[in-house]
Formats: C-alpha cells, structure tokens, sequence
C-alpha cells in the first residue's frame, strides 16, 4: 500500500511491517508484532493499522512506526 510518499510492506511470516521511501526504497521505519501479519496495513489519517496472529491489532504513527496504541 502507498500513503503519500511512503510505501507499506508486510512481511507476513516475519511478524513485520516495513515502511519505505516510495521513490528510493530506503527503509523508514519497521514495526515488529508478536505474531504473524494477518491482515493488510490500512492507512487511516496520520497512523497504519495491521492485525496479527497474536490477536491483537496494532496501530502505529505513520510518520515513525511509533505504537500509537
């Protein structure tokens, strides 16, 4: 998913998601959950959230990763 000029990637199996610079690739930030990624990062306003199969569903700032709540 694209918001802006960054590009969000979940690595499923690795309980991450990624953000990176969409025009370079360079990563921006990652954020580690406590289990595998089940469900695609959603852009609402300024933070991203993603479900995982530790069953919580996280929300962390767009700008940098940080857990939101």
């Amino acid at each position: 998913m694209v918001a802006g000029d960054t590009l969000l990637v979940a690595d499923i199996d690795g309980h991450t998601v990624f953000a990176l610079d969409a025009a370079t690739g360079k990563p921006r930030w990652s954020c580690a959950a406590g289990g595998r990624i089940d469900s695609p990062p959603t852009v609402s306003g300024q933070v991203v959230l993603f479900g995982s199969a530790d069953g919580y569903v996280y929300c962390v700032r767009l700008a940098d990763g940080q857990l939101a709540w």
